[in-house]
C-alpha cells in the first residue's frame, strides 16, 4: 500500500472514530436524561428517549460495520499511524470506552431501579387483592346473618 493510500485510510479511520465519540457522546447525555425519566416515572417521554438512543445504536452499528475492515488488520493499521494520530486514535478510543462504561453503569441503576418499582407495584396490587377477598369475606358474614363459628355462639 503506498504512503499516500495509507494516509488516506488513517484519515478516514480517524474520521469515523471522531463520529463515534460523537454518538457516544450524544448517547451518554440521553442515558443521564433517562435516569431523570426514570426517577419521574415520565413513561411517555421515556419511550421517546428510548426511540432516540435507539436511532444512534443503529448509528453506531452502522459505524462498526464501516470500522470492519481497520479493525481486522487493526495492529498493523495502528502500527502505520503517525505519532500524533496514534495519540489522537488512543484518546478517541479511551473517551469512547469510558462513554460505554458510564452509559451501561447507568443503564444498569435505572434497570433496578424499574424493577424494583415493578416489585413495589406488584406487592401493592397483591394487598389490594388480598383486600376485597377480606371484604368479600366479610360481606359474606355480614349477609348469612354474622354466624359465628366458636363455641360460645
Amino acid at each position: 500500500m503506498s504512503t499516500a493510500t495509507a494516509q488516506l485510510d488513517a484519515n478516514k479511520a480517524i474520521e469515523l472514530l471522531r463520529h463515534q465519540r460523537t454518538l457516544y457522546r450524544k448517547l451518554r447525555a440521553l442515558a443521564d436524561r433517562q435516569k431523570t425519566l426514570v426517577v419521574r416515572e415520565d413513561g411517555e417521554a421515556l419511550i421517546s428517549l428510548l426511540a432516540d438512543r435507539q436511532r444512534l445504536v443503529d448509528g453506531l452499528v452502522q459505524l462498526s460495520r464501516q470500522m470492519g475492515p481497520f479493525r481486522e488488520k487493526w495492529t498493523e493499521f495502528f502500527n502505520g499511524l503517525s505519532d500524533a494520530q496514534r495519540e489522537e486514535v488512543a484518546c478517541l478510543l479511551e473517551e469512547v470506552n469510558a462513554s460505554l462504561g458510564a452509559i451501561l453503569k447507568s443503564d444498569a441503576r435505572d434497570t433496578a431501579t424499574m424493577t424494583a418499582r415493578r416489585a413495589r407495584v406488584a406487592t401493592e396490587l397483591g394487598d389490594i387483592g388480598g383486600g376485597r377477598v377480606a371484604t368479600a369475606a366479610y360481606a359474606r358474614c355480614g349477609a348469612s346473618g354474622g354466624a359465628r363459628t366458636d363455641a360460645k355462639a
